[in-house]
């Protein structure tokens, strides 16, 4: 009898010490960093312009958290008869998802949330300025060029708020739809136990 309650709580022990303890977030979690440029095609005052600029972030599974910094200076406009060049930017947080990553071609989509400035120059010379706040989503595709780099065709929106104080243009000359090609540097984790195609895969 002993023995057989002995044998009953060694199975239960061993039971409790190898089970997996279910939990909420998962502890397979993986890492890695990214940075890299970015180029925003729009129209700022019905001028086509591409704002060139950069950003980085942490890796998280499928999805990152970083920041970005994006601006230009090719668009102009006419007041009192006098030519002004438009300095337009902004910068701050960048979240995304990419996913099945491990996929050649996969989809990606983002977020960015930033605040900067609106700038009117005559002749290099500052005249008028304006702060702003711009909200961007985007959506698209990505493609795995190598393991550590990846290359992002996307569209999305961009809703500025916040300019109200220039003696001409106001939000609606900055708000509109886009088109960004994203270029990520870095390590995007360990997928090692993925089983990796070699031929291209489109599926999502």
């Amino acid at each position: 009898m002993k023995q057989t309650i002995l044998s009953i709580l060694m199975v239960a022990m061993s039971t409790i010490t190898y089970g997996q303890t279910e939990t909420l977030i998962s502890n397979d979690i993986d890492y890695g960093g990214f940075g890299g440029p970015i180029m925003e095609f729009s129209q700022i005052n019905g001028t086509t312009v591409a704002d060139v600029g950069g950003g980085g972030g942490l890796v998280i599974n499928n999805f990152f958290v970083g920041g970005y910094g994006l601006g230009n200076d090719a668009a102009s406009v006419t007041f009192e008869d006098e030519l002004y060049d438009i300095d337009f930017g902004h910068g701050g947080f960048w979240f995304g998802l990419s996913t099945p990553q491990h996929k050649l071609i996969h989809a990606y989509a983002s977020f960015r949330v930033g605040w900067g400035e609106v700038e009117l120059k005559k002749n290099g010379d500052r005249e008028y300025e304006d702060n702003l706040l711009a909200l961007a989503p985007e959506l698209g595709v990505e493609v795995n060029i190598t393991d550590w780099f990846r290359l992002g065709f996307t569209g999305g929106y961009r809703s500025v708020s916040g300019v109200d104080n220039l003696p001409v243009l106001d939000n609606s000359d900055f708000t509109g739809m886009y088109g960004a090609l994203t270029f990520r540097f870095g390590g995007f984790g360990d997928y090692s136990n993925y089983d990796k195609d070699d031929d291209v895969d489109f599926d999502f």
